[in-house]
């Protein structure tokens, strides 16, 4: 019962008693107490005055409970919104600690503090649209789709190093090309493994001269990838110009130069591959081998002597052999006989 009411009742109840004994016994009564003459008073008010002091310390005890249970509720709903807080930080991987005022929930919900919480879903579950809202943005960005984290009010709450920011950054490349760009000419703000993968995005889709602005920080691993896009991709324009400055801009090794040559078999006219070849085969020994692949190609034999005839016998045995079944007019194809591997030898 509520104290209010509990009061109301209690003074109907004296009063009624009151009445009741002065309806009974109209008259007076005096009476001592430990030598003390108390003052004479109606027979109704000696009655009722007890029951008074009753009601009072009653009134008194639902109180104090009253003030004990209001205090353990709240303490409760603000333990009950701190879990809520707790998983909210857990969810969007921004992990907090937390500290509850009950020991059992200290012991069960003290983990979240040191944990991240993997939504499967949030249908039919009865949970507070702060949360069910930050599930669903989880949801969307652990599944691959790019979330304006700002828009959605939480982009505050997430660090750089948050693994939820890094995914949705990556998602965001994905699915954004131009966005790659962005990443990669304000690198300095970015975590090394987003820049990783802006230069990735440029090589797969971006064209040649967009690219070539970048030619330093793709290195010659993608630059190589890019070949292979590019062996497949027939709309991008490629030009011989703009592939011989990626060429000169790494330091490529015989296997590398390799690959190189049988792009430009493919795409250049001999002219063109010839001058390339015998410039960097000049300035790199490493490039010598794809020149001689390229002369053997074209048929050229007797350049291909010349530079066998400069060299040590116990070099280029691959490319010795099969001049020497070329010269007995055997039709073997170079593809068949040189591969990266022995042309390197």
């Amino acid at each position: 019962m509520k104290a209010g009411l509990y009061l109301i009742s209690a003074i109907l109840f004296v009063i009624a008693v009151a009445v009741a004994a002065y309806m009974i016994n109209p008259g007076y009564y005096s009476f001592d107490v430990f030598g003390i003459h108390m003052p004479s008073l109606p027979i109704a008010l000696w009655i009722a005055l007890p029951v008074a002091l009753l009601a009072i310390f009653s009134l008194l005890h639902i109180l104090f409970y009253g003030a004990k249970s209001y205090f353990t509720t709240k303490k409760w709903k603000s333990d009950a919104k701190k879990v809520e807080d707790a998983i909210y930080w857990s969810l969007i991987k921004e992990p907090q600690d937390v500290h509850f005022a009950n020991e059992e929930l200290r012991k069960g919900a003290g983990i979240l503090a040191k944990s991240y919480i993997e939504p499967l879903s949030t249908e039919d579950l009865q949970i507070s649209e702060r949360i069910r809202q930050s599930a669903k943005i989880v949801q969307k960005i652990e599944n691959g789709e790019f979330v304006d984290l700002k828009k959605e009010k939480i982009g505050k709450h997430i660090s750089n190093e948050n693994p939820l920011y890094l995914q949705n950054e990556k998602n965001h490349i994905n699915a954004n090309p131009k966005y790659a760009l962005k990443v990669l000419d304000f690198k300095e703000r970015y975590p090394q493994e987003l820049v990783s993968l802006a230069l990735d995005k440029l090589v797969a889709t971006q064209d040649l001269f967009t690219i070539k602005k970048y030619a330093k920080e793709i290195r010659k691993e993608r630059f190589l990838k890019l070949l292979e896009r590019l062996k497949e991709d027939k709309e991008t324009k490629v030009t011989f110009d703009i592939i011989k400055s990626f060429i000169q801009t790494y330091n490529l090794n015989c296997k590398e130069y390799i690959k190189v040559v049988k792009f430009l078999l493919e795409k250049f006219d001999p002219d063109n591959n010839l001058e390339l070849l015998s410039a960097l085969s000049k300035k790199d020994e490493d490039a010598l081998p794809a020149y001689i692949y390229l002369l053997f190609r074209y048929e050229m034999l007797d350049k291909v002597k010349e530079i066998l005839d400069e060299h040590s016998e116990d070099e280029y045995k691959a490319f010795r052999a099969l001049y020497l079944l070329k010269k007995q007019k055997h039709n073997f194809k170079l593809s068949d006989f040189i591969n990266e591997e022995n042309s390197c030898l």
